[in-house]
């Protein structure tokens, strides 16, 4: 059985495997380059798959507690008018609502059950490469450290070099053609919606979507627009002045909350429409990429953090189980990539049904590959019009923690 594992990166994928392994009896250590107190990040939608896989690991309860149930989805019209009500699920189903909660909140509370079920966490530091050992790898530090253990688990998000180290040919993520703006106002000038709604005004050029958060009582925002000006994929490194000057011209005419209310706001956050439809290689024997460093679903899936979660579970399962890393890495790759797969396809229109198996699947793989890419461009048209319910194969996905990984 494998007895240590380092994981490189603590977002959300991290924090989840983290909690996991330790559920799983397995030692982690994880480093990340961030400080502990880290308060970037959007909101998160986790839908009942994603409050599945956390139940396996008893990481529920936390969640709840941070978070709010979302319950409908309001569409107002840019004279006020309501155009739409739906429910974000059904109320009496036994799977639960949605949750909503700001990223930084998702990644703290898994992070504190990490470590209290005894996890390490190495903040202020970035794992720069890794050795390759008769038994394991040892990793090397920015701050001149290192790291031995049995196995590397590279949760280090989009732009990960823990995929490249696996295959130096690996494809980076696709798209940016448009861009996802996030915000957060803590005293907003205008009464947001309840934490259990998510409400759209439709602008004259832009929607604008908000909520309240339930533990500050700010207002959580976001909106989508095409991207101008910069390369696709510069939209992390965007200057906020820039952001708060592009999102005034979207709204300064229009009579809904929004332009007040990004004028209040106390950060505010830009992220490129990326997509990353199929990796070739996940693994060495000693590596492996989880969540966003293995496949980046777009924001029409919203299924980002609740893959990264089941990762991080399913995962910590198979090197519970089976003896070697790279045995439990290939139980892994075996038992996700069809999900993984299917749901990005999913977030880029191109999934009508479950993941498809035999020639049936390579065909329909075949396919949506080729389309996916320009697909992104309809992420405006998604955002307009969110789905609020979604196919049972997506949201009904159930992990057994007691299941044994053969």
């Amino acid at each position: 059985m494998t007895g240590h594992v380092l994981v490189a990166g603590a977002g959300i994928a991290g924090t989840a495997v983290a909690l996991a392994l330790r559920r799983a009896g397995i030692g982690v250590t994880v480093a990340e380059s961030r400080a502990a107190d880290h308060a970037g990040g959007a909101g998160v939608r986790l839908n009942p798959n994603a409050m599945d896989a956390l139940r396996a690991i008893g990481a529920d309860g936390a969640v709840i507690a941070a978070s709010a149930s979302l319950v409908r989805t309001e569409v107002f019209s840019p004279t006020g008018e309501r155009l739409s009500y739906r429910l974000a699920a059904d109320p009496a189903s036994p799977r639960g609502l949605p949750r909503s909660m700001l990223w930084n909140r998702l990644s703290t509370a898994l992070r504190d059950e990490a470590a209290r079920a005894g996890a390490e966490f190495r903040h202020d530091t970035r794992v720069t490469g890794v050795t390759r050992t008769a038994d394991g790898i040892v990793a090397l530090l920015d701050d001149g450290g290192e790291i031995v253990a049995d196995a590397l688990v590279g949760a280090d998000g989009v732009r990960s070099a823990v995929r490249t180290w696996i295959d130096p040919d690996a494809p980076a993520p696709q798209g940016g053609r448009t861009r996802t703006i996030y915000g957060f106002t803590p005293d907003p000038p205008c009464e947001p919606p309840p934490p259990e709604v998510l409400r759209i005004h439709l602008g004259a050029r832009a929607f604008f979507a908000s909520r309240r958060d339930a533990h500050s009582g700010g207002c959580s925002w976001f909106t989508n627009v095409p991207v101008t000006g910069a390369r696709a994929g510069d939209g992390d490194d965007l200057r906020e002045r820039d952001l708060r000057e592009r999102l005034d011209e979207l709204f300064g005419d229009d009579d809904s909350p929004a332009a007040s209310t990004v004028r209040h706001a106390d950060r505010v956050l830009g992220f490129d429409d990326l997509a990353l439809p199929h990796v070739p290689r996940w693994h060495t024997d000693r590596m492996i990429v989880i969540g966003d460093a293995l496949h980046v679903a777009p924001p029409a899936s919203e299924q980002g953090a609740a893959m990264a979660i089941e990762d991080g579970v399913v995962l910590a399962q198979c090197l519970r189980d089976r003896p070697r890393p790279a045995d439990a890495f290939a139980a892994f790759e075996a038992l996700r990539r069809e999900r993984v797969e299917a749901v990005v396809a999913l977030g880029l229109g191109n999934a009508p049904g479950p993941p498809r198996r035999g020639a049936a699947r390579l065909l329909h793989r075949a396919r949506d590959r080729f389309a996916a890419l320009g697909r992104l461009a309809t992420l405006s048209d998604w955002q307009r019009r969110p789905p609020t319910g979604g196919p049972a194969w997506a949201y009904d996905h159930h992990i057994d923690w007691t299941e044994k990984m053969r």
